[in-house]
C-alpha cells in the first residue's frame, strides 16, 4: 500500500484536502452540506450549523443547538428544492426542520418512520427542477416513500414490504425516479418502485464485507461496491455499457462510501481518500486522512472521522490538465480541459485542446497506435509536413532536418517489423488523403499551399508503391496531382514502375519525355513485354488531340514505317477521329505511306461518315492516281492501248472503288477531278459520272449510249439525273440549291431517246479530245427506251422525234402501252369520283338535317350560369336545350 501510495503521489494532485475542524469535545456521528452551510450531528444529540467560508476556504460556527436531540443524531441531509429543510434520524425517528436564518425548528415528526435506521432523499436535477424532491425511509423490513411538497412537509406515498432490512439506498437518475437500489443484507437488490413485487437481486456480497456503499453517479448510473471493487449498474439493475465508462472499479481497500465529482469518483478506505476515474484505468491520487467515516457533498465536499471535519477541494483545472499532459494521461486531460470551457469559457480552452491533441498525437505513435495518432493529427494544427517527417525515407534530407519533435518523441526510437509498417504506412495514406481533400476545399482561402501539396501528393506515391502499388495509377491520373517529377521519377525507377512513369509525364504534360520512354521501350526488341509493341504509343497518341498535332506526326512515324497494320488506329479512334485536321492527317500518311493515307480516308468517310469536299476529293484523286498506274502497267505502251487490255482483276478493283466513290459522294468538285484525267486512258464511265456531276448530261448521255454502249446504264443514269432533279425542286429553300435545281432539267429522258435516234457529233458536245469514232442512230435502242420509260416521256414530243420512215408497227408496243395505262387510269378516276359524289350526297343529308332544327332567341331567355337576360350577346346552345352566354361558358367547369 505504501508503495502504490508513493506512486499516486506521483501522478497528479487532483484534490487538495485541508482540516477545518480538529479535536472536537464532541463525537460526529453524521455531517450534511448544502449551499454554503455545514451541519454536523453528534454522539451527544447536539447538531452543530457552520458557514462556509469561500474566500479563506474555512468556516465558523452560527449556532450549536444542544439538546437538538437526546440520543445520536445519526443521519442528516437537506431539501432545497422550494425552502432549505432539514431531515435528521435521532432516535430512530425521522424529523424535518425548517431553517429560518441562523436558526433551525422543528416542523414534523414523521411518526410512521419509528424505528428507522437510514434515509435516502433524492433531488431533481436542474433540468427536472419541476419535479418534486423524493425521500425512503428504512424501517424496519420495509421501506417508506415520501415525496416533498411546497408546504416544506413531506407527504406519505407508500409502503414498500421487503425480506429483510436494508443497510443503504440509493435512488436512480437525475429525474423523478422510478427505481431504487438497495443493499441488504448479503446482497444488492434493485427495486421497481410502481411494482413492489418486483425485486431483483442484483450482486452478492462477500461475508467479509461490513458496508454496502452505493452511489448515484449520474445520469442513469449507479456504483455498488463488493469487496475491493465498484460494479457500475443501470437503472434497470443491469451492467452498464453505454458508453465507453468501465463497468469495474478496484480500489486498494474495500470503500467505506463513494463520492462523485465529475470526472473523479472517490473510494473513502481504511487509509484515506483514494481517487480514481471511471473512464480512465490510471489510478490518480490517495488523500491519506485516518479514519475517515463520514462524506458530504453538495457545492462542497467535506469528509470527517469522529473528531475531525476536512474539506476536499479540486485543484484549478488548468493545472490538472497541464499535469495530466505531462505525465501522458491525455484522456482525462482533455476531459477535464472541457470542463474548463463549460465552467468559465476559458479563453485558452482551444489552445489547451490542440496541445492536448498534439502531445497525445505523437505519443500513440511512438506506441504503434497510428491510426489514432493519425486521427489527432486531423484535428490538430500540426503542419502536415511535420507528420509526415516521423515516417522514415519520406521526405527530403533538407526537410527533414528543418522538424522539431517533442522530446519524449526524438528520445523513443520505435522498431516497426512488417506488420508494423503496414499499418503505419495505411494510415499515414488515410490521414494524407483528408489533408489533400482539405486543402483542395479550402483552396481559394488557404495561401501557399502549392509547396504542401505537393510534398503531400509525393508522400502519397511513396506510400502506394510501399501498400498499396494498384493505386499509384490513381493517384498520377487525377489532374490536380502535384506530385513533384524528380523525386517521383527516380522513386518509380528504382521500382521498375515504367507505366507509372509514363502517367507521371502525361500528368506534368511531359509528352515528349513520355513518347520518347514509349518509342525506347516499344520498339526494342530486348524491352519488357509490359510495354513493348506500338500499342501505348498509340493510345497515347489517340489521347494528345489537335493540340499537340506536331507531336502526333513527329511520334507515329516509327509506327508507320515498323507496324502499318496499325499506325491507323492512331487517327481513326473516337478521340482523335473528329477532332484531328483531316487534311493534314492525310498529307502527312501520304509523304510516308500512300496506301495507309487510302485507307484513312476510307476509313473516315464509310465509317465515320465524314463529308468533307477536300476528304472526298483527296481519295478520288488517290483512286485515280492508282487506276493510272495500273493502267500504265497493264498496257505497256499507253499509245497503242485499248479498253481491251484493261483485264487486269487489280485494275479493275480499283476502277471499282473510284467509280463507287464517285457515284456515292456528294460534295467533291468534279472539275476538279476532270482536270486530272488522261484523255489517253479510256476511264468513259467515270468521265459520264463525271459529265453527270458537272450538269452535262448530254456528254454523259453520249458516252453510256455510243462509247460504252451499255444501254442500261444509260437508262439507270437518267433516272438518278431526274429523282437529283425533284429532290432539288424539294429543297428550293435558298439560292444555292434553286441555281442547282436550273441546271438539272426534267426531260432527261427525251435527251437520252434523242441521243438514240439522232446523235450529235464530237464537235458540237466538245469531245474532240475523246479518241472515238462519231455516233450512229439506234433506233431499235431508241424503240425499247420508248417502251421502257414512257411513264417519264412526253409522248407528243417523243413521236414527232421519230424518223418520218417510222412505221407503225415498229411502235405498236409502245403505243398499245400507252392505249392500257390512259383507259387503266380513266377508270379509276370514274370510280373515286363516284365515290366523291356519293360521299358529297351523304354530307349534304346530314347538313339538311342539322339545319331542320331551329332556336328563337327572344326576351325572356336568360343565361343558365348567370340568370341575366341573353338578348343580343353571343350564347352557346347545348344538346340539353341549355342557353349560355358565351362568356359564361368558362364557368361550368368541363360540364
Amino acid at each position: 500500500y505504501n508503495e502504490y501510495k508513493s506512486y499516486l503521489r506521483m501522478i497528479v494532485e487532483a484534490f487538495t484536502s485541508f482540516e477545518v475542524l480538529a479535536d472536537l469535545p464532541v463525537i460526529i456521528e453524521s455531517i450534511c452540506t448544502f449551499e454554503d452551510k455545514l451541519l454536523v450531528g453528534t454522539r451527544q444529540g447536539t447538531l452543530l450549523y457552520y458557514k462556509i467560508e469561500t474566500h479563506n476556504d474555512g468556516i465558523h460556527l452560527i449556532k450549536a443547538f444542544k439538546g437538538f436531540s437526546k440520543k445520536p443524531v445519526y443521519q442528516l441531509g437537506a431539501v432545497t428544492q422550494f425552502d432549505v429543510h432539514i431531515v435528521s434520524l435521532a432516535d430512530s425517528l425521522v424529523s424535518v426542520h425548517s431553517v429560518p436564518e441562523a436558526d433551525i425548528r422543528l416542523m414534523a415528526n414523521l411518526s410512521k418512520t419509528r424505528g428507522a435506521t437510514s434515509f435516502v432523499i433524492h433531488q431533481p436535477t436542474a433540468s427536472n427542477e419541476q419535479l418534486s424532491a423524493q425521500m425512503a425511509v428504512a424501517v424496519k423490513r420495509k421501506i417508506i416513500l415520501y415525496h416533498w411538497l411546497k408546504t416544506g412537509v413531506p407527504q406519505e406515498l407508500k409502503e414498500i414490504g421487503l425480506y429483510d432490512v436494508p443497510k443503504s439506498m440509493v435512488f436512480c437518475g437525475p429525474g423523478y425516479s422510478r427505481y431504487m437500489v438497495l443493499g441488504i443484507k448479503g446482497k444488492y437488490c434493485h427495486l421497481d418502485l410502481n411494482n413492489e413485487n418486483d425485486v431483483t437481486e442484483v450482486l452478492a456480497t462477500s461475508g467479509k464485507q461490513t458496508e454496502a456503499a452505493i452511489l448515484w453517479v449520474d445520469g442513469d448510473r449507479v456504483a455498488i461496491c463488493k469487496d475491493e471493487w465498484s460494479i457500475l449498474i443501470g437503472e434497470d439493475g443491469k451492467p452498464y455499457n453505454k458508453d465507453d465508462s468501465r463497468s469495474n472499479i478496484k480500489w486498494c481497500d474495500s470503500p467505506i462510501a463513494l463520492l462523485y465529482c465529475d470526472p473523479y469518483i472517490m473510494a473513502v478506505v481504511n487509509k484515506g481518500l483514494e481517487v480514481k476515474t471511471i473512464r480512465h484505468v490510471e489510478p490518480i491520487q490517495v488523500l491519506e486522512l485516518p479514519k475517515v467515516r463520514f462524506v458530504a457533498q453538495d457545492k462542497n465536499i467535506f469528509v470527517a472521522s469522529t473528531s475531525h471535519l476536512w474539506c476536499i477541494k479540486p485543484r484549478e483545472y488548468v493545472f490538472q490538465v497541464e499535469r495530466l499532459v505531462e505525465i501522458k494521461l491525455f484522456d482525462l486531460a482533455e476531459t477535464i480541459n472541457r470542463m474548463t470551457k463549460e465552467s468559465d469559457d476559458d479563453p485558452n480552452y482551444a489552445a489547451r485542446l490542440r496541445k492536448i491533441n498534439t502531445q497525445y498525437a505523437y505519443h500513440d505513435f511512438i506506441n504503434k497506435r497510428f491510426t489514432a495518432a493519425m486521427e489527432r493529427f486531423q484535428k490538430t494544427d500540426v503542419n502536415v509536413i511535420n507528420v509526415i517527417g516521423l515516417y522514415p525515407d519520406m521526405l527530403p534530407k533538407r526537410q527533414q532536418e528543418k522538424q522539431v519533435y517533442p522530446d519524449f518523441v526524438t528520445e523513443n526510437s520505435i522498431f516497426l517489423n512488417a506488420k508494423d509498417t503496414e499499418a503505419a504506412i495505411e494510415a499515414l495514406i488515410n490521414y494524407l488523403v483528408s489533408q489533400r481533400m482539405y486543402l483542395i476545399k479550402n483552396e481559394e482561402v488557404l495561401k501557399d499551399t502549392k509547396v504542401t501539396k505537393t510534398i503531400i501528393d509525393t508522400t502519397l506515391l511513396k506510400c502506394y508503391l510501399k501498400n498499396k502499388p494498384s493505386m499509384v495509377a490513381s493517384l498520377l491520373r487525377l489532374k490536380d496531382n502535384e506530385c513533384h517529377v524528380p523525386e517521383c521519377e527516380k522513386v518509380l525507377k528504382r521500382h521498375k514502375r515504367v507505366s507509372d512513369i509514363i502517367l507521371l509525364y502525361k500528368s506534368k504534360e511531359l509528352h515528349e519525355k513520355a513518347l520518347n520512354t514509349l518509342r525506347t521501350f516499344g520498339s526494342s526488341p530486348n524491352s519488357s513485354q509490359e510495354l513493348s509493341g506500338p500499342e501505348h504509343t498509340i493510345k497515347y497518341l489517340q489521347e494528345l488531340g489537335p493540340d499537340h498535332f506536331d507531336l502526333i506526326k513527329a511520334y507515329s512515324k516509327w509506327v508507320i514505317e515498323r507496324h502499318p497494320a496499325q499506325c491507323l488506329d492512331i487517327f481513326t479512334s473516337d478521340e482523335t477521329v473528329r477532332v484531328l485536321p483531316h487534311t493534314e492527317v492525310y498529307e502527312h500518311l501520304r509523304s510516308l505511306n500512300p496506301e495507309i493515307a487510302y485507307k484513312y480516308l476510307e476509313q473516315i468517310i464509310d465509317i465515320w461518315g465524314v463529308r468533307d469536299s477536300q476528304v472526298e476529293e483527296s481519295i478520288l484523286l488517290l483512286l485515280l492516281e492508282k487506276v493510272m498506274h495500273e493502267w500504265t502497267l497493264n498496257s505497256g505502251n499507253v499509245a497503242s492501248s485499248n479498253s481491251s487490255d484493261m483485264t487486269s482483276a487489280r485494275l479493275d478493283e480499283v476502277r471499282g472503288k473510284l467509280l463507287h466513290y464517285l457515284e456515292r459522294l456528294e460534295n467533291y468538285d468534279a472539275d476538279a477531278i476532270i482536270k486530272n484525267i488522261t484523255y489517253d486512258v479510256p476511264l468513259y464511265d467515270e468521265m459520264a459520272v463525271l459529265f453527270g456531276r458537272q450538269g452535262n448530261e448530254k456528254k454523259a448521255l453520249f458516252l453510256y449510249c455510243h462509247v460504252i454502249k451499255n444501254q442500261m446504264k444509260a437508262e439507270v443514269f437518267a433516272e438518278r439525273y431526274q429523282e437529283h432533279f425533284l429532290e432539288m425542286q424539294r429543297r428550293q429553300t435558298d439560292l444555292k440549291n434553286e441555281e442547282s435545281c436550273r441546271k438539272y432539267k426534267p426531260d432527261i429522258f427525251l435527251d437520252l431517246l434523242q441521243m438514240y435516234i439522232s446523235p450529235p457529233p464530237k464537235a458540237a458536245l466538245n469531245m474532240d479530245n475523246f479518241k472515238i469514232a462519231e455516233a450512229q442512230p439506234n433506233l431499235a435502242a431508241a424503240r425499247q427506251i420508248l417502251i421502257r420509260q414512257y411513264k417519264h416521256i412526253d409522248i407528243t414530243r417523243a413521236l414527232t422525234m421519230l424518223p418520218e420512215s417510222t412505221k407503225l408497227g415498229e411502235v405498236k408496243d409502245f403505243l398499245c402501252q400507252i392505249i392500257k395505262d390512259t383507259t387503266q387510269q380513266r377508270r379509276k378516276n370514274q370510280i373515286h369520283k363516284s365515290l366523291y359524289q356519293a360521299d358529297h350526297l351523304q354530307v349534304k343529308s346530314k347538313k339538311i338535317s342539322y339545319q331542320r332544327d331551329k332556336l328563337i332567341i327572344s326576351g325572356n331567355n336568360v343565361c343558365y350560369i348567370c340568370d341575366k337576360k341573353v338578348g343580343d350577346c353571343a350564347f352557346a346552345y347545348f344538346p340539353d336545350q341549355r342557353i349560355v352566354h358565351y362568356g359564361c361558358t368558362s364557368l361550368m367547369h368541363g360540364q
